[in-house]
């Protein structure tokens, strides 16, 4: 309000020193014309053409000043000045001599209307130029809608966008429940008007009715604000509020609020629709993910339980028999494929937590860091196992879900482990803003027939014996494209698979 209040005084101050000026530039046209008349009389010997001169003052005049007013009153004083220094009897006013008050009058009336004509032009051009400067803004607020990245954002822009035009405090309510539960947003200084009853029925009033209310208008017409309904066609997207008990807005500013408004809400509507197929898809990938998994876990734990089942059965049903070394080999396998089932419930649990969220809780984490956890959690299963790691002389810091990137860094270097034995190589890089991770083994290759399904459906490797990258590599690529990321595979010319995904340096918002 204090603000309102400067406000108010600035443009009464500005008022005021621009009406002395025009006064004083009136004067000064109208004095230097009379000085250029009498110059005129003297050097011709004739008044003829004085009256030629008033009028072009005039004009001037209304040219060089705000309003109608002071080009009559330029007029005004140049009919008075010709009758009293320029016509017969000299320095006497007289307009009952025979045919003046005619001349005078039409002389007054073609002033006055030349001077209003004139400023009239001015004020159309002065529109113009209001009008096309509001064009302009109206433009460039639609293109920093396009470049708004939620309905947050847009709502927010709008709020500051209105609060700087008006120069008022600006609310928005997103629907009744927001004003019960005071969640309206708030652009400018105020403070607890929401518990005004008035305020709230005028609120209620703009929801209900779907048209303006409070300030202005037969609804709530008491409020100290003026409530306008966010619309895109039928539907109510929302309702903004314009302090507007003190300072009424005219109705050029209000046209151009609604203009704002109704861009704003087809804007809205767009986005909301991005977002629902955009919701959609994720629905659908989930669905997708859970497919794989049920297929996956029908082929992929079939396998180890039937070797687990039929080992400890040997064991206990012909342990005496067949010896000490065979006894051995079969709980080492036993042991090998309960880790295999290890590995397939934490993948589980990865799948489980992609698919339950929209959007995962991203941390700025060292990537260094990372691949050294995964590469020492893998050294743990394979002891044996040589992990080269290859990092760059800078840190690399990337948003990332750091338990699933973890997860999906042992996926890739125990495949490459199981089905291409070691070496393997771990290695970062910074690629065009992105964080670029790679594991490279040195065996064979992917075969070409399951290249093109590699990251889809469950794949069967000759070489083992449980049968199956598993779920691991559809899992991969699940948790990068969570991440906004990409994943690939290439087979290297000199031998070996190459796996490689990249994640965004940068978190997209």
């Amino acid at each position: 309000m204090q603000r309102k209040e400067k406000e108010k005084h600035r443009r009464r101050v500005h008022i005021s020193r621009r009406n002395v000026l025009d006064l004083c530039i009136t004067t000064a046209i109208v004095a230097v014309t009379t000085g250029a008349s009498a110059l005129l009389v003297k050097w011709t010997d004739s008044s003829a053409n004085v009256t030629a001169l008033y009028m072009l003052a005039a004009l001037l005049v209304a040219r060089t000043t705000e309003g109608y007013g002071w080009g009559i009153l330029a007029s005004v004083m140049g009919v008075f000045a010709v009758n009293y220094a320029f016509t017969d009897p000299f320095y006497k006013l007289n307009f009952t001599a025979a045919g003046y008050p005619v001349i005078f009058i039409s002389l007054l009336l073609i002033s006055i209307i030349t001077s209003a004509t004139t400023g009239s032009v001015k004020q159309q051009a002065r529109r113009s130029r209001a009008s096309e400067q509001r064009i302009r803004r109206l433009y460039e607020f639609s293109q920093q809608l396009a470049n708004a990245h939620d309905t947050d954002s847009m709502i927010d822009l709008t709020l500051r966008y209105l609060h700087e035009l008006l120069g008022c405090p600006v609310l928005y309510f997103q629907n009744e429940n927001s004003l019960v539960n005071n969640q309206e947003r708030v652009c400018g200084e105020i403070s607890g008007f929401v518990s005004d009853s008035i305020e709230r029925g005028a609120v209620e009033a703009c929801f209900r009715e779907k048209k303006a209310a409070g300030a202005g208008t037969l609804l709530a017409p008491y409020a100290m604000f003026h409530y306008i309904p966010l619309m895109s066609g039928e539907t109510m997207l929302g309702c903004y509020g314009l302090l507007w008990k003190d300072n009424p807005i005219d109705e050029e500013t209000m046209e151009h609020v609604r203009a704002i408004l109704a861009q704003t809400g087809i804007s809205l509507e767009r986005q909301m629709l991005a977002e629902e197929r955009n919701r959609a898809a994720l629905a659908a990938d989930r669905e997708m993910i859970r497919s794989n998994l049920l297929r996956s876990i029908s082929h992929d734990l079939r396998t180890p339980l039937t070797g687990i089942i039929g080992a400890s059965a040997a064991i206990e049903e012909s342990g005496d028999r067949i010896g000490a070394v065979e006894t051995k080999k079969l709980a080492a396998d036993i042991h090998e494929d309960a880790e295999w089932l290890l590995r397939m419930v934490e993948n589980l649990l990865s799948v489980t937590r992609v698919s339950q969220v929209t959007n995962l809780k991203k941390s700025e984490e060292a990537a260094e860091e990372v691949i050294a956890e995964a590469v020492a959690r893998c050294k743990k299963r394979y002891p044996d196992a040589q992990i080269s790691v290859h990092l760059p002389e800078e840190m690399l810091f990337v948003p990332m879900d750091v338990t699933l990137i973890v997860q999906v860094l042992i996926n890739l270097i125990e495949n490459a482990i199981r089905y291409a034995g070691t070496p393997v190589e771990v290695s970062l890089r910074r690629q065009n803003g992105n964080a670029q991770f790679t594991v490279r083994d040195f065996g064979p290759g992917i075969p070409k027939e399951q290249r093109d399904t590699l990251f889809e459906t469950t794949q069967v490797h000759a070489d083992s014996r449980r049968g199956g990258l598993g779920i691991g590599l559809t899992l991969c690529r699940s948790i990068i494209a969570a991440h906004e990321g990409e994943i690939s595979e290439i087979n290297h010319l000199d031998g070996g698979a190459q796996f490689v995904f990249t994640l965004p340096m940068e978190e997209n918002t």
